[in-house]
């Protein structure tokens, strides 16, 4: 029996009007109990003040590495202002939570999957909040508020959750925060500035001190106050350090241990930062223990160097949010040589990180494996055509889409891509070949006199084949095995086109469990069409802007699961994402795609791959041709595969089994067909120390997808739970029960003239010293396991490192001169904190 518990039973049972009202005032203040409003005319709605809840509403992550979001729409009516975050999570589920404001957020649904910044924020994407490590309470300074609501561009608040690995089948989430929201004007308002490094970034292997920098000079009109700082990085982080530089001067605004938990801490005082003053970043990491090379991105298995800001600036007029990711090497030249020096070890510190941690992340030896070439197959030399593309259907079975004995040269279309004359009679000989994938052998052929120049080929989940005739310039659907006519035709009979009726020169297709697909329309007008499934036009959007090199869109390919359609640019080597509504996400390019990066394919395995292939039509020498596998979620490179007795001459197209485990490749000429097997399917860096019971899922779990269960319901079923145990214990134990019962209330009523005089001074002394918060959130709500001490009276302030109290940030700092203080507004990230 907690004191709150131990208090309501005494009010219940203690006679006297003057006790009972002692008791109800201590309720009140200490343990957030409210009289009724019949009782004592209280009414809720005239508050100021109010909560909000922002918690997942019961999600399975059934992957390494997911991100769910979850939203609330604000009042429009007036504007708001969020005093105090309290985030309610365990980071052995929550790898880090952010809170975002959304002018429209990525969905409206119930929780929604939001890897990528684009997904959480339709429009107007700002940072308000962010959590890891177990962090402790935020609550802003008197007089300062984050503003939300009429005229703000915040309509909706959005949680960001990502999970590091799955759970097992049984357990649910509800991590998120509270909020305290007021309707009283905020004199000073509340803003994020976040200095994040950009992806381009690596930490090489075996090193025990790396840097990486970000700095940037502030463009603002007026002055702005930074009073508290956040660090964040991954597990190589050992310090962060955030300065500014005003007129070659360095100033300390904070530095931080990114092993410990990631709350915001106060500085030493308000600092003003004016315009043109310079903001400089520094993350230190130590790579001893790891062979491979880590880049910046978004996974528990990347690295991040985010720097956040908290600072205070005038109300009326003031900008809230500002971001920069930027790298001056005339800067980095003279950071201060203790920049990169570690915080004193903290034993209390260190001991939570290591209770919190799962050792679920970092095993060098999992990794997402290498495809290796199967020699001898096919156990028979294929005799095809030219081949324009490559499939593999649910059964395994191999789909070659080739030209027999036509060939694509510079005299096949004129100079508006019309198919010459001499080329406008089908193809007589069949162009689609279905091979067994375990032998390479030949099942089946057809397609005899229906194609003039065959190109991309995808089987849907029915098992329909889509294919592209460049030739034609169509797109046809045929049933599983072909047929004479096709089920559905796009496109208008040797006419090239830019309208919603015509493509020129389609290239390939993806098609969504939906029914609805996606032609790249690649050769001649470089954009994506999306269709409905009876083939109506619902959207469509230019990938590249044609130049004097053509930006061949030659492949594209659905991540479903992830809510992209990715689109390879041949000649620019690069992939571009997009959202399926056509909003542009992320570009994917190395230097190693070069000279032409010719197909994708996605696999749902691993996390989410994609696997490329390059090409070298010219024949330059010294070109590198092989196969990628890429995280789908940062663009790195995993792993690199190719033949070794027989190098790739020219491929055109690949093809990944569903299971992921094996890779096709098709090679433009010489009818060559590799084929892959993957010799593992461990996930990358990720040891799966709680695997996830599928087959338990099976019936009433999508993979990867949130499963909303009512908090409240989970709640009282918990409670009912409870309360059923004990009745059968008193069951048990009925005589003895009943003794220690009466024994129990005689001892409480006796207690009681003690218990208050107690009660009553404590109350009075953290009254005066303005503790009272801490007390009350310990006995009324759940706590994240850092919530049990005071982090204040245990670091050393001068480090930066104490966090902003509940009640003490007017005696800590002094964070409310007088300013007219503006921002630039925040823009979002390049990376994910």
């Amino acid at each position: 029996m907690n004191l709150r518990d131990f208090l309501l039973m005494a009010v219940v049972h203690v006679r006297g009007t003057a006790v009972v009202v002692f008791m109800l005032v201590i309720l009140h203040e200490c343990c957030n109990v409210r009289a009724s409003p019949s009782s004592r005319g209280y009414s809720e709605a005239a508050s100021p003040t109010s909560q909000m809840d922002i918690f997942m509403p019961g999600v399975v992550p059934l992957k390494h590495d997911q991100y769910f979001c979850t939203g609330k729409q604000v009042t429009l009516d007036t504007n708001l202002y969020i005093t105090m975050l309290k985030a309610h999570a365990k980071m052995e589920d929550a790898h880090h939570m952010l809170l975002f404001g959304c002018e429209v957020p990525g969905s409206r649904q119930a929780v929604w999957g939001c890897e990528f910044l684009g997904k959480v924020c339709k429009t107007g994407l700002k940072i308000i909040y962010a959590w890891a490590r177990n962090a402790p309470p935020t609550t802003l300074p008197h007089d300062v508020g984050f503003r939300i609501g009429a005229g703000t561009g915040i309509n909706h608040l959005v949680l960001q959750v990502h999970y590091a690995h799955p759970f097992p089948a049984s357990k649910t989430d509800y991590s998120g925060i509270n909020l305290s929201i007021t309707s009283l004007t905020q004199k000073y308002l509340a803003g994020i500035f976040i200095l994040a490094a950009a992806p381009y970034f690596e930490i090489p292997g075996k090193k025990s001190k790396v840097h990486i920098d970000v700095e940037c000079q502030v463009n603002i009109p007026k002055t702005i106050y930074p009073f508290a700082y956040r660090v964040h990085t991954h597990t190589l982080g050992t310090v962060v350090t955030g300065y500014r530089v005003k007129n070659g001067v360095w100033t300390l605004l904070g530095k931080g241990n990114p092993q410990w938990p990631q709350a915001f801490y106060p500085m030493d005082q308000a600092y003003a930062v004016n315009d043109e003053d310079f903001l400089a970043a520094r993350c230190t990491y130590d790579s001893t223990d790891r062979e491979r090379v880590t880049k910046i991105g978004s996974t528990a298995n990347d690295e991040m160097c985010n720097f956040y800001i908290m600072y205070y600036t005038d109300a009326q007029g003031g900008q809230a949010y500002g971001e920069c990711s930027n790298y001056i090497q005339e800067l980095t030249d003279h950071f201060p040589m203790d920049s990169d020096v570690p915080l004193p070890p903290n034993p209390l510190l260190d001991e939570l990180h290591e209770a919190g941690h799962d050792g679920a992340i970092e095993s060098n030896d999992d990794l997402v494996p290498v495809p290796k070439i199967v020699e001898e197959w096919p156990a028979s030399a294929l005799h095809l055509g030219d081949v324009g593309g490559i499939a593999v259907d649910g059964r395994q079975s191999v789909h070659v889409f080739h030209r027999s004995h036509r060939m694509w040269n510079k005299l096949t279309f004129d100079e508006r891509y019309n198919l010459q004359n001499s080329y406008r009679k089908p193809i007589d000989g069949d162009t689609v070949v279905t091979l067994d994938s375990g032998t390479g052998s030949i099942v089946s052929q057809w397609g005899a006199n229906l194609f003039y120049m065959p190109h991309g080929i995808t089987i849907d989940t029915h098992g329909n084949v889509w294919l592209t005739d460049v030739g034609s310039h169509q797109v046809y659907k045929f049933p599983a095995g072909g047929a004479a006519q096709p089920l559905l035709t796009l496109g208008v009979h040797f006419e090239p086109g830019r309208d919603a009726q015509h493509f020129c020169q389609p290239s390939d297709v993806a098609v969504h469990s939906s029914g609805e697909f996606y032609v790249a329309d690649g050769y001649c007008n470089s954009r994506i069409m999306k269709f409905a499934a009876d083939g109506s036009l619902i959207t469509q959007w230019p990938v590249a802007v044609p130049e004097r090199i053509n930006p061949v869109i030659h492949s594209i390919t659905l991540a479903e699961d992830k809510g992209l359609i990715c689109a390879v640019v041949r000649m620019k080597t690069l992939i571009n994402c997009y959202n399926l509504d056509g909003s542009f996400v992320q570009t994917i390019q190395h230097d190693e795609f070069k000279p032409q990066l010719f197909a994708i394919e996605y696999s749902s395995n691993f996390g989410g791959v994609l696997y490329a292939v390059n090409g070298n039509p010219s024949l330059q020498s010294g070109v590198q041709l092989q196969g990628f596998t890429i995280n789908i979620t940062t663009g790195e490179i995993l792993n690199t595969w190719k033949p070794l007795a027989k190098p790739f001459q020219i491929p055109h197209d690949l093809a990944i089994s569903p299971d992921g485990s094996t890779v096709f490749v098709a090679e433009l000429k010489n009818s060559n067909i590799y084929k892959f097997q993957a010799e593992s399917t461990k996930h990358q860096s990720v040891r799966k120390d709680a695997p996830v019971d599928t087959a338990a899922h099976k019936n009433n779990v999508v993979q990867g997808v949130a499963i909303p269960i009512a908090s409240q319901t989970h709640t009282a079923k918990l409670r009912a739970n409870l309360e059923t145990d004990n009745v059968k214990e008193a069951d048990s134990h009925q005589g003895a029960a009943g003794d220690m019962s009466a024994s129990m209330i005689i001892m409480a009523l006796l207690a009681v003239p003690v218990l208050l005089m107690i009660i009553i001074t404590v109350f009075i002394r953290l009254k005066r010293q303005g503790r009272l918060n801490g007390i009350q959130s310990w006995m009324t709500g759940y706590q994240p396991p850092s919530d049990k001490f005071n982090l204040g009276n245990i670091l050393n302030r001068h480090h930066g490192f104490d966090r902003v109290s509940t009640e003490e940030s007017d005696h800590e700092i002094d964070p409310l001169r007088d300013s007219d203080s503006d921002v630039d507004e925040y823009t979002s990230p390049v990376t994910k904190a």
